[in-house]
């Protein structure tokens, strides 16, 4: 429109000085024409000056007018303010749309307090329902028809131990054997529409395993019953139950045992003993009989022995035994030991866990510490914890003075624990744990110490290596997601904000793949029906296997010392990939960020094969070319901060703020399916590559 005006302007002007220009070199000179002449000049002038008057009193501030308005009614969220300059001829009207917009404002500041009331009273109960679930030892998942989880808590993460694949809308199967779950909910629908009026008592147990097989569950489940009476979904509680199927397991072998090998030995030496009281057998028969009985006797006590001891080690840990931190043990020690018994117990060195019946062990623990200063008249003795080359954890009991015999020690085995009602021995609580006392040479000189050996914690065999990923997960609860629809439409037909996105951001060694630049820092968040999820936030950092030049640790502050011991972007890749899923990736200028992953799918054994939106070609879309689309220049116009610029994970949750504002413009315009807006983009693209070639001359080909 500026254009137009500035056009006609032009033209105007153009004949007006051509037409006067004209009268003075080709006609002769006459006064009486000079008024005409005036008179005609002006007929031609006038036009012009009334279009250029025209667009700087009314068009032009019209047109900014619109615009500033077109804004505010885009930007549903915020409060942006009318800006009115050079008003021209509409400064009453300016006026008037500023107090409308005004008001405009303040009517969204009280709806907009309003909602936050109300969320804020969700908010307590959402951290209410978090501080439940969270401090439950039970893994808690709540998930859609579809098995998509919907709710999660720490523990479950660390039940299945699988962080990557955890995570609002991933699908509970890549985590779990889906088959006694998805049994399960047939079941328990059954039985809701045999008996609709029983719905808040159908609950059902069940057993399951990890997809691999490696860990067994006991589980329960139970139907979640939507206002209307509908099945919205279901909410199932996990245990580990390794145990028990290897206490199972285990017995299934005894018992194998015990009627394959032990029974035949025992036949035999019936069969023996009875011949033997035989009359009619001869000498030789009799010494080849008792031989045979001797040799049956011989392997049988072997086999009972060992069946004992394999009876031993598969109880132990079982039941009553669960992980103990030696802190909390000598504290309850100290606690029990009788005021009038003048010995006191002192933790020393760093304490460990270890696994144990807490309450039977403390109570031997006191048992053994009043016998120790009852014989040795000391008044303290020491406890402390050190964890073995062989997995386990030495529990050491010293105290200064002459060390205890082997009489004496085997006397103390045979006392009965001090407060234990079943009056379990203390040799027997050792036997349980897989312990005995054990004379050993003291740390230090005038000290003498017995060694018990204890049992790793359940937490350092399960856990193993730590995750990369961090393990708190403060977000992780929407009951929206329960209603939403899946697997039945097409992506395209999808509204944005019904989507699962993974944003994402790479740093970089610098601007050339193919020249190779590697990846150093990979940033990445979802977002879940236009909610950012901040708490499953994930970063990794990359050894490029080459040198970080320092004019790229102006941009993102890694060195070489950063990365040195960090995994290579082969063994990332597919750690990223996991994290993403079937998601939407978003990144800003995506294409340059893709380059770099893709260049590296085959040898990493993984495909990027999910839809890719870019916020750059989307901004272009909303805003046209001659905008600054830049990630600062956005941040600064939707008025996002960015903490950590140049950093992946920075860069990385202002993009998925970006993105988050962007949907509500885009529905604003009538681009609320994924598809339109895919559509769209992709024509802004092509539009925008061609106009950079026909700028720089290269051709239409290019």
């Amino acid at each position: 429109m500026t254009d137009r005006f500035t056009f006609i302007t032009a033209s105007a002007a153009a004949v007006t000085c051509g037409a006067v220009w004209a009268a003075a070199r080709f006609v002769p000179p006459d006064p009486a024409w000079l008024p005409g002449l005036a008179c005609a000049a002006a007929a031609l002038i006038a036009p012009g000056a009334l279009l250029a008057a025209h667009h700087r009193l009314a068009a032009a501030p019209a047109q900014r007018l619109a615009r500033g308005l077109r804004l505010i009614r885009e930007a549903r969220t915020r409060d942006l303010p009318l800006e009115i300059t050079n008003a021209g001829g509409l400064e009453g009207l300016s006026r008037e749309c500023a107090a409308l917009v005004e008001t405009l404002r303040e009517t969204r500041r009280e709806v907009r307090s309003f909602a936050e009331a109300e969320a804020a009273e969700a908010g307590n109960q959402k951290a209410w329902l978090e501080s439940i679930l969270q401090n439950l030892n039970e893994g808690v998942f709540v998930c859609n028809h579809q098995h998509r989880i919907m709710l999660y808590n720490a523990a479950a993460v660390s039940l299945v131990g699988a962080p990557e694949h955890v995570g609002l809308g991933r699908d509970l199967g890549a985590v779990l054997d889906i088959g006694p779950l998805g049994h399960s909910l047939s079941r328990l629908e059954l039985r809701l529409e045999a008996d609709p009026e029983a719905r808040h008592e159908i609950s059902a147990p069940f057993v399951c395993s990890t997809r691999d097989g490696a860990q067994v569950f006991h589980g329960r489940m139970a139907l979640l019953i939507a206002p209307g009476g509908s099945i919205s979904g279901y909410l199932v509680t996990l245990v580990d139950g390794s145990q028990d199927h290897a206490l199972l397991a285990g017995g299934d072998a005894m018992r194998h045992t015990l009627s394959g090998e032990l029974a035949p030995r025992l036949d035999e030496i019936r069969r023996a003993a009875e011949r033997l009281v035989s009359d009619a057998l001869t000498a030789g028969e009799r010494e080849m009989l008792a031989r045979l009985a001797a040799d049956a006797s011989r392997e049988a006590s072997e086999i009972t022995r060992a069946v004992s001891a394999g009876l031993r080690e598969l109880l132990l840990g079982h039941a009553t035994m669960v992980d103990v931190y030696a802190l909390d043990l000598a504290k309850l020690v100290a606690r029990k030991l009788p005021p009038d018994a003048g010995v006191r117990t002192t933790l020393i060195g760093t304490p460990e866990w270890l696994l144990a019946d807490s309450l039977a062990l403390v109570e031997a623990l006191e048992t053994l510490v009043l016998q120790i200063a009852e014989s040795r008249g000391v008044e303290e003795v020491f406890l402390e914890t050190v964890a073995t080359s062989g997995g386990g954890v030495d529990l050491e009991v010293s105290w200064r003075g002459d060390p205890a015999t082997e009489a004496e020690r085997a006397a103390w085995c045979e006392l009965d624990c001090f407060g234990a009602k079943d009056h379990q021995r203390l040799g027997n609580v050792l036997d349980r744990h897989g312990s005995r006392l054990e004379a050993a040479p003291a740390r230090r000189p005038g000290n003498a110490m017995l060694r018990l050996p204890l049992r790793a914690p359940q937490r350092r065999r399960q856990t193993g290596e730590a995750a990369r990923r961090p393990a708190a997960r403060a977000e992780f609860y929407d009951a929206n997601l329960m209603a939403a629809h899946q697997g039945d439409a097409e992506l395209a037909q999808r509204r944005m904000r019904d989507l699962h996105f993974v944003v994402f951001d790479c740093e970089m060694t610098g601007l050339q793949p193919g020249q190779g630049d590697e990846i150093i820092q990979i940033g990445a968040v979802p977002v879940v029906r236009n909610r950012i999820l901040s708490g499953e936030a994930t970063e990794w950092l990359v050894n490029p296997g080459r040198p970080i030049p320092p004019a790229s640790i102006q941009f993102h502050g890694l060195t070489d010392a950063d990365v040195r011991d960090k995994p290579s972007i082969l063994e990332v890749l597919p750690e990223f990939r996991t994290f993403c899923g079937d998601a939407v990736l978003v990144a800003h200028n995506a294409a340059f960020d893709m380059r770099f992953l893709t260049i590296k799918e085959k040898a990493a054994g993984v495909r990027f094969d999910n839809p890719v939106l870019d916020t750059m070609l989307i901004s272009l879309l909303l805003d046209g070319p001659k905008e600054d689309h830049s990630l600062d220049g956005l941040s600064g116009r939707y008025g996002i901060s960015i903490t950590g610029r140049h950093t992946a994970l920075g860069d990385t949750i202002a993009t998925a703020d970006l993105l988050v504002k962007m949907i509500e413009r885009l529905e604003a315009k009538g681009f609320g399916t994924f598809g339109d807006v895919m559509r769209e983009t992709n024509m802004a693209a092509e539009l925008r590559h061609r106009g950079a070639v026909f700028a720089h001359g290269t051709g239409a080909g290019g």
